[in-house]
C-alpha cells in the first residue's frame, strides 16, 4: 500500500518559508551549508556531454554534485506531494507516460506539441516567481531557492527536481493551454513538456493558439503534429490505435534487432551482454501491450538457462 500523501499547496512543508533558516531546516541542512551552496552557484554542478548523435550537437547534462543533489531530491519529494491538476502526468507518484497516453483515444482528432529544449530554455525568473508568488517566500528566500535549483539561469538538464519544478515554474502557461482545451471540449494532458489535446476541435487552429501561449512565456513549440479521427498516433512513446495501446513500430523494430544480435552471438558471454537490454525493452513493451509478455518471458528463460549452464562449467 502506498503511503504517499498529496496535500494542498498551502499545507505543503515548503509553503511560506519566511527566512533562510527555515528553508535550511526544511531542506535538512545547516544554515551554513545552505549559504555555502548558494554562494558556490554553478560550481555545484558537473557538466558533461551525452553520447553524440551523428549530425547533431551534443546534448549537455548538468548534474548537481552530491551535496546539492540531496537538496534537489528533497525539493523533488516535497514538490511532488503537492496536489496538481488532473492534466499533469509527470513528476508525481502514480502517473507516468502510460497514464498520459491512456487519457487519449484514437477515435477523435488529436494534436500534440512539445517545447524545444525545455530545460535549457526555461528561465530562472519563472522559478523565482513561483517561490515568491505561489509559495509566498520573501524575495531573499526565493532567490536562494532559485539559486539552488537552477544552473546558468535555467533548470539543469540533470537536476533531480527539474521535472516537477518545470511544471510549477510554468504552471500558468500549462493552465492557459488547459483552459483552451476545456473551452473547446477537448482532453488535455502534459508529460514534462509533451502536450496532447484530443477532441472534435483539436485542429490546426487549436494548435496555433497553443503555440502562441507558449511563445508568450519565452519558449518555442516544436514537433507539432495533428491526427485525424481514427489515425494512429504515438503519444509519449505509446502508439494509440483503434485497437488500443500498442508498442510503436520504431521500438518494436529496435527489439527485433536486439533479438537478432542475441541469436547471432556465438558465445554465452556475448549473449549475456545483449540479454539485459533486450529483457528491459521487452518488459517495457509488455507493460504497454501484454501480448509481448510471452517474448519477455522467453528472453528471461534464455538468460536463466545460460546462467545455469555457465555455473555448471
Amino acid at each position: 500500500m502506498s503511503t504517499h500523501k498529496r496535500v494542498p499547496l498551502k499545507a505543503s512543508a515548503l509553503f511560506r518559508l519566511t527566512s533562510p533558516r527555515r528553508l535550511a531546516n526544511i531542506l535538512m541542512v545547516t544554515p551554513t551549508a545552505l549559504e555555502r551552496l548558494v554562494r558556490w552557484g554553478d560550481e555545484n554542478y558537473l557538466v558533461r556531454p551525452l553520447a553524440q548523435v551523428e549530425g547533431k550537437a551534443p546534448r549537455m547534462i548538468e548534474e548537481p554534485k552530491p551535496q546539492l543533489k540531496l537538496i534537489h531530491q528533497r525539493f523533488a519529494r516535497l514538490l511532488a506531494q503537492i496536489e496538481t491538476p488532473d492534466y499533469l502526468h509527470s513528476g508525481v507518484k502514480g502517473r507516468s507516460y502510460i497514464t498520459n497516453a491512456n487519457a487519449h483515444t484514437a477515435d477523435k482528432a488529436c494534436i500534440k506539441l512539445d517545447i524545444k529544449k525545455f530545460f535549457p530554455s526555461s528561465s530562472s525568473h519563472y522559478v523565482q516567481r513561483f517561490f515568491e508568488d505561489v509559495l509566498e517566500y520573501p524575495p531573499d528566500v526565493a532567490a536562494r531557492a532559485k539559486q539552488l535549483l537552477t544552473y546558468d539561469g535555467h533548470l539543469p538538464t540533470g537536476g533531480n527536481a527539474s521535472t516537477i519544478m518545470s511544471f510549477w515554474a510554468y504552471k500558468p502557461m500549462f493552465d492557459e493551454i488547459a483552459a483552451l482545451a476545456v473551452e473547446l471540449g477537448c482532453e488535455f494532458t502534459v508529460y514534462v513538456d509533451d502536450m496532447s489535446i484530443t477532441g472534435v476541435f483539436a485542429n490546426r487552429k487549436c494548435q496555433q493558439a497553443a503555440r502562441k501561449i507558449i511563445a508568450r512565456y519565452g519558449l518555442k513549440a516544436h514537433k507539432a503534429n495533428s491526427f485525424s479521427p481514427g489515425q494512429p498516433r504515438v503519444l509519449t512513446g505509446i502508439a494509440k490505435t483503434r485497437r488500443g495501446r500498442e508498442v510503436p513500430h520504431r521500438r518494436a523494430k529496435g527489439i527485433a534487432e536486439l533479438e537478432q544480435v542475441e541469436a547471432a552471438a556465438s558465445t554465452v558471454e556475448d549473449k549475456m551482454k545483449v540479454l539485459p537490454s533486450l529483457i528491459g525493452k521487452l518488459s517495457e513493451a509488455a507493460i504497454v501491450d501484454p501480448s509481448w509478455t510471452g517474448r519477455k518471458d522467453a528472453a528471461v528463460h534464455r538468460r536463466r538457462r545460460l546462467k545455469v549452464g555457465a555455473g555448471a562449467e
